[in-house]
């Protein structure tokens, strides 16, 4: 059997484009996947971290929403404080006035 030279050639040639072909295409389709996974799995991360940001800010705002309210009742407790004091005061003005009244008459005695 002779096999002649030029056909066995290109059928060589064409089994090596096919097969190269093959290749390059079963890559760009493995390529294609890593990529697609890649982006899922950025946009997963990208998900959960906004996720986490707003847990973080909520916390944030209730941190600082407990922290006004602790505030408010401080400034309230020390207003009662300072209104005691004064009605302290009032009532030892008083009670010097009262004093200053009934011993005017004595003190100009002497």
């Amino acid at each position: 059997m002779k096999v002649d030279v030029s056909s066995a050639g290109f059928a060589l040639s064409l089994i090596l484009a096919v097969s190269g072909w093959f290749f390059r295409w079963s890559d760009k389709q493995k390529f294609e996947r890593q990529q697609a996974h890649l982006e899922r799995q950025q946009a997963i991360n990208k998900a959960e971290a906004a996720a986490e940001k707003k847990v973080n800010e909520e916390r944030d705002f209730n941190h600082l929403l407990g922290n006004q309210k602790q505030i408010s009742q401080g400034i309230t407790i020390g207003f009662d404080d300072v209104e005691e004091k004064i009605d302290g005061l009032r009532e030892l003005m008083l009670r010097v006035e009262a004093y200053l009244i009934r011993n005017q008459g004595t003190n100009h005695h002497e």
